[in-house]
């Protein structure tokens, strides 16, 4: 009975995959994410070459520089079947490098003719689950559609293309490379997510990826940061929130929520206190919220207004609110990257709000560290002018550490 209650298992999940396809003469590579990379350059050649030296002309099978993953698929009729090696090294986004080349690595050494997508969530395993999951993955060669699945117990079916019967969350993806969830979660848990691609016929790219499990926990937390994007996390243009690096709260020596939101102004935070912030009943409460409001023409009365509420809600609710000044932005980038305008009053107006933010009885001044001369947040924080990268992150986690050593907060 034991061996037939296995090969009946087998033929289930075997029957999961049967629907789906794997792709023949491509090849995946993959490797360490670098620090405020915003995309990378991938050089394949039939020799070796060492260090940051110039691979000769001739020997060049393949090169490109539009790579915004720490992997990627290859067309393997690209290249010839001659012994092949690779090499990478991160770009800023004007494709100049931030980081020497990796040591070669032969071609064949990456999986061939993978059977599903590979994720790429990275994180340090000690930084609570955001309120809001950002799924990532290296984008599979020809899809022209994913589909991202939740579940709230491990798929009984991994690396098949059916649904599992635990889902209770599914979102279409069109192209790209990562999905952020608009649904918070509230409700205690163990969850896992996983991608599976399609091509233009609809047929699935192999089967689901690997289900990535994570954990919601409500109830008393000591501490949480509140905000939008630059609080939920992701810089450097096209590192999402799923790399905890570019989360300035993972810098910090205690456990933090993230109840960050990608996109809120300052009265949407207002407005979502109830429902995002209670349940998870923080002690204090890092603040953070206007940016979205000031770039994009609301005055500072307007942003005031929406933080006197946030700070009202607080104190009704015994949560000591911790207001961060906002910081700089940089238009002409915002500009380039987002082809977005910048009020032109900005800086008038974000210097009131943040005074109103000093007249409160506990703040950090993330501003200062982060403006340059002229008042604006220089590239080396943010390559994007909005959000702060990896460097930048952790200038607004030291600031945070100063304040809380200083008030000795128990």
């Amino acid at each position: 009975m034991k061996i037939l209650r296995i090969l009946l298992v087998c033929m289930f999940l075997c029957a999961g995959a049967s629907n789906g396809y794997a792709q023949e003469n491509k090849i995946q590579l993959r490797w360490a994410s670098a620090e405020d990379a915003v995309m990378y350059e991938l050089e394949v050649a039939t020799v070796p070459v060492l260090k940051d030296r110039k691979a000769p002309q001739d020997k060049i099978a393949y090169q490109t520089t539009a790579i915004y993953t720490p992997g990627v698929e290859l067309d393997s009729t690209l290249v010839s079947d001659k012994k092949l090696y690779y090499r990478i090294r991160p770009l800023d986004l004007d494709k100049k490098a931030v980081g020497r080349f990796s040591v070669p690595v032969p071609l064949d050494h990456g999986i061939v003719n993978p059977q599903y997508p590979a994720v790429t969530t990275y994180g340090k395993k000690k930084v609570l689950t955001p309120l809001y999951p950002v799924y990532a993955w290296i984008p599979v060669l020809h899809a022209t559609r994913y589909e991202v699945e939740v579940t709230n117990r491990l798929p009984e079916n991994p690396h098949g293309t059916m649904s599992s019967s635990y889902r209770i969350r599914n979102y279409s993806v069109e192209s790209g490379f990562d999905y952020y969830d608009t649904e918070a979660y509230r409700v205690d848990g163990t969850y896992y997510w996983r991608v599976i691609a399609f091509d233009g016929e609809g047929e699935a790219i192999g089967g689901y990826s690997d289900a990535v499990p994570f954990q919601v926990k409500t109830g008393i937390h000591k501490w949480a940061v509140f905000g939008d994007s630059i609080t939920h996390g992701g810089g450097a243009v096209s590192n999402p929130p799923s790399d905890e690096r570019f989360d300035y709260s993972s810098y910090l020596p205690f456990p933090v929520k993230n109840l960050g939101k990608s996109g809120d102004t300052a009265w949407a935070l207002a407005e979502r206190f109830e429902r995002d912030v209670l349940p998870f009943q923080p002690q204090y409460l890092f603040i953070l919220g206007g940016s979205n409001s000031i770039r994009g023409g609301t005055t500072a009365g307007e942003v005031i207004e929406s933080l006197d509420l946030i700070k009202q809600k607080c104190q009704d609710n015994g949560i000591t609110p911790i207001f961060l000044t906002l910081p700089p932005v940089n238009p002409e980038r915002i500009e380039r990257v987002f082809n977005q305008p910048t009020a032109d009053n900005w800086q008038t107006e974000l210097q009131q709000v943040n005074a109103y933010v000093k007249r409160q009885p506990y703040y950090v001044d993330i501003y200062a560290g982060l403006a340059d001369e002229r008042g604006l947040l220089p590239v080396r924080y943010a390559q994007d002018g909005l959000h702060p990268d990896i460097s930048g992150k952790k200038v607004m986690a030291r600031a945070v550490q100063s304040f809380v050593k200083k008030y000795k907060f128990k």
